[in-house]
């Protein structure tokens, strides 16, 4: 074993041994406590991240331009910080005590209704999500209410540690992962057996994608969903939960994508993303 090698191994134990004591540490606190550490964690990551500041800032530019002033796009990049840690604090809050995951959805999500009818075709499910809100609370969640098994494209982690604590909160409501490497025919398997696949959308791609519109500019995202539906007939239904000041999250399925097939595959595929 080589000295990088050493080094990094010893980088990994001792990352993973700070989640660890996070991990301790959180279980104690109350829901309203881990709002408030990450209201605290937040802000001062924002004074200290100049160059993450700056990325967004030009990011807000493109998006809005002259629509909202400075001041206010400083307060979306603020809060997005204070967003970051709130989700992190709180992935790592429930992994003792599971059913907490719940307790932070307020009410029952709406669209339940539309997914079990879907359920109904015997195709599964393709749920279309992002980076929002708090996406790992989201899916523990949907995994307790047992209208159907969710299955995540990830990227494993560079650190196997942390992957295995990931991992741990991936599952533990009974959902499955898949890795972004892994062969296609077991994503083709879950739809089999009338299980769901979330996949994010909002992560740029090196290859296979399209540019599609996004802000006025052209932006590459994947095509997967796009093809995988159009040759399953699987149906794409948008999941996403959305963030309160209180620290809890309103979550929502759908509405369905319609989607229509002209006779064009490429063509349509590429109009579908």
């Amino acid at each position: 074993m080589n000295k990088n090698r050493v080094i990094t191994n010893i980088k990994h134990r001792v990352e993973r041994l700070v989640v660890l004591f996070f991990i301790f540490f959180l279980n104690h606190f109350s829901a309203k406590t881990i709002l408030h550490l990450s209201r605290i964690l937040g802000s001062l990551s924002y004074a200290l991240a100049k160059k993450r500041r700056k990325i967004a800032f030009i990011n807000l530019n493109i998006a809005f331009g002259n629509k909202k002033s400075n001041k206010e796009k400083r307060a979306i990049i603020k809060n997005s910080f204070i967003q970051v840690a709130l989700s992190t604090l709180q992935s790592l809050w429930v992994l003792k005590q599971p059913l907490r995951a719940c307790q932070l959805i307020e009410d029952k999500p709406t669209g339940l209704d539309l997914v079990k009818k879907s359920l109904l075709r015997q195709k599964g499910i393709f749920f279309l999500t992002a980076h929002y809100g708090n996406w790992e609370i989201m899916g523990i969640d949907h995994g307790f209410r047992g209208v159907c098994k969710l299955h995540s494209i990830i990227r494993q982690l560079d650190n196997p540690y942390l992957d295995e604590i990931a991992l741990k909160l991936r599952t533990i409501s009974g959902n499955g992962v898949f890795c972004r490497d892994e062969p296609l025919l077991k994503i083709v398997r879950a739809l089999k057996n009338n299980e769901s696949i979330a996949i994010m959308m909002d992560q740029n791609t090196a290859k296979g994608g399209v540019f599609v519109d996004f802000f006025g500019k052209k932006a590459a995202t994947a095509q997967a969903l796009s093809r995988l539906s159009y040759l399953t007939g699987t149906p794409i239904i948008p999941f996403f939960c959305h963030p309160t000041k209180k620290g809890t999250y309103r979550v929502k399925y759908g509405p369905e994508l319609t989607l229509k097939k002209t006779g064009n595959k490429e063509q349509d595929i590429i109009a579908w993303t």
